[in-house]
């Protein structure tokens, strides 16, 4: 009932409930719930913690294009894009309920409502019910793994503190379902994301797809296992920094941008 109460406040009564704070990166600024030392931090260290992903945005992501950011978390880089890029389709997942509430107000909160999707779930390599296995419930909070199996830990060797049920597709029965293809790709799924690629093989192989940048949490095996899956959908890998950075860009073989 409070949380009714307070959502039908002005914003400007809201916004002073719940601190936010501006974002200012290349000539674009917008808003961030900032509630907590996760959230802070991600308001913080914005233009710091990943140049490649808003350079990448910059460079690759056009207007009329669709871009699909998995693991969304709080919606730093879904709203990037939707201002970077004021015509393209942007489309974000988050599985996890805490964060699904910040990315969900920051959007609305910076009035971009009508021009990105949000979907409540977790791709994976199989479609139907899981649990997302939490290692911390601060909101913000991220090394979370989705699995049907029960873990004590996560993939990023964290103790597991609390479990929610959660809906799992594969990227390939979310693109046939919804009819939209991603041509720029972005996912940070903190260790799952060989599985999500095994139930992406028809969305990496199709010739809408263009560029990829992924995280790559876990060393050489995750790496060795996500670079035979996008080499196997003819893909190849265009800028890595592993001793700097986890994530790695990976374009279409052959494709001129």
């Amino acid at each position: 009932m409070w949380q009714g109460l307070v959502g039908r406040l002005p914003a400007r009564i809201r916004s002073g409930l719940a601190p936010r704070r501006t974002v200012r990166s290349r000539g674009l600024a917008f808003t961030l719930q900032c509630t907590n030392w996760i959230t802070e931090f991600r308001w913080a260290s914005f233009n710091q913690k990943e140049p490649e992903t808003l350079d990448w945005i910059d460079r690759t992501l056009r207007d009329g294009e669709t871009f699909f950011d998995v693991g969304a978390n709080i919606g730093v880089y879904t709203i990037y894009a939707a201002l970077r890029r004021p015509l393209a389709r942007v489309v974000a997942f988050e599985p996890e309920y805490a964060n699904l509430h910040l990315l969900r107000d920051n959007i609305l909160e910076n009035r971009l409502q009508d021009r990105i999707e949000v979907y409540a779930l977790a791709l994976g390599n199989r479609t139907g019910l899981s649990q997302l296995h939490i290692q911390d419930a601060t909101p913000g909070a991220a090394l979370h793994t989705e699995s049907a199996e029960p873990l004590a830990v996560t993939r990023t060797h964290k103790p597991v503190i609390w479990r929610e049920g959660i809906s799992v597709y594969t990227l390939d029965a979310f693109c046939r379902e919804v009819g939209v293809w991603p041509h720029c790709l972005k996912m940070d799924v903190d260790g799952t994301e060989p599985e999500v690629l095994e139930g992406a093989a028809e969305t990496l192989r199709s010739k809408t797809l263009r560029s990829i940048i992924l995280e790559m949490y876990g060393g050489p095996p995750v790496r060795d296992s996500c670079a035979r899956l996008l080499t196997a959908a003819g893909l190849r890998r265009e800028w890595a920094d592993p001793g700097r950075a986890d994530n790695e860009i990976w374009g279409r073989e052959g494709r001129a941008d």
